[in-house]
């Protein structure tokens, strides 16, 4: 079975020039089997390196490494491709020109769509979803077990991933003096606006009365997250693995949630707010950049910015 990242040396640079990415090639043209991270390294890879220092050229066997122009070098086993300005960027952009690991388009036959769905053109429907009264935009990827239920929006080309569901059920009700638990019917809807990619295990509860719960264009859904009632998050969020967002709250645009916070109800955080691993944020942040972190979640230091998260843009 050919793997997903197999690609040629001749195929890189040519991607390269076709993105507009200034390179040249440092040593003697090798060949490359596939792209390969530093961490797990084989002969014949195509890898890159970000750092300033010296780098890991000398430990590659037969290999082609895509680095800054300083740091660029060639060795007996391995040539370099010097690139100008941001070589992280430059290697993801390069992987989005050459691999394609999304479905093709198409309906499974398994799968269950209302009548009055409206599909747009080059959507993928997986094996056994269930897609209700509701919209999705061109290009969008609906996979296994997909549940998109009444009065939901999906724009296009945004990606849902297995076992997720879209539009569910939220739980608000109140006691009534008998101590009967009188339930508020969830009459709303969800609005997932374009290139939006969604995980495994994620729930988006749809609206209370005529509100939307929307997901701004460009946003990263980790797997497991759970989005509550009339939620909104702004444009390009990511939210790591297992987050909880309650009803109501709001995301500004930009924002990073760590993998297993919690936002609480009615909640308004700004744009580009980080939010750290694990925190419980009780409280409104108004502050743009701010760093949130703790039980409950206070404002910390800019200097303590978290790692592995992806850098702001500007």
């Amino acid at each position: 079975m050919r793997s997903r990242n197999e690609c040629t040396l001749e195929q890189v640079l040519q991607a390269l020039g076709e993105l507009g990415i200034p390179h040249r090639l440092v040593g003697a043209p090798r060949p490359v089997r596939r792209v390969c991270s530093l961490r797990q390294r084989e002969a014949q890879g195509l890898y890159y390196y970000a750092g300033d220092a010296p780098g890991p050229i000398d430990d590659l066997e037969g290999s082609v490494i895509m680095c800054r122009p300083e740091v660029a070098r060639s060795t007996d086993t391995c040539s370099a491709i010097a690139v100008e300005g941001d070589v992280q960027l430059a290697f993801y952009r390069l992987c989005a020109r050459l691999f394609r690991t999304g479905p093709e388009p198409g309906v499974h036959s398994t799968a269950i769509i209302d009548p009055e769905a409206r599909i747009g053109d080059s959507v993928h429907i997986g094996p056994y979803a269930v897609i209700g009264k509701c919209e999705i935009g061109a290009g969008s990827v609906v996979n296994a077990h997909v549940v998109v239920m009444d009065g939901s929006i999906i724009g296009e080309r945004v990606t849902i991933e297995p076992n997720s569901c879209i539009g569910a059920t939220g739980v608000a009700w109140v006691w009534a003096p008998d101590g009967t638990r009188i339930v508020l019917p969830q009459l709303g809807g969800v609005h997932i606006d374009d290139e939006v990619f969604i995980g495994t295990d994620v729930t988006v509860v749809r609206g209370m009365f005529n509100e939307m719960t929307i997901i701004g264009k460009g946003c990263m859904i980790a797997h497991g997250t759970k989005i509550g009632h009339s939620a909104v998050l702004g444009e390009g969020c990511h939210l790591a693995n297992n987050v909880s967002i309650a009803g109501s709250a709001k995301v500004g645009a930009r924002s990073f949630l760590g993998s297993g916070c919690s936002i609480r109800p009615h909640t308004t955080l700004a744009e580009a707010t980080i939010v750290g691993v694990g925190a419980a944020v009780v409280a409104d942040s108004p502050t743009p950049g701010a760093i949130l972190a703790g039980v409950p979640a206070r404002r910390m230091p800019d200097k303590e910015r978290p790692a592995g998260m992806p850098r702001p843009m500007g």
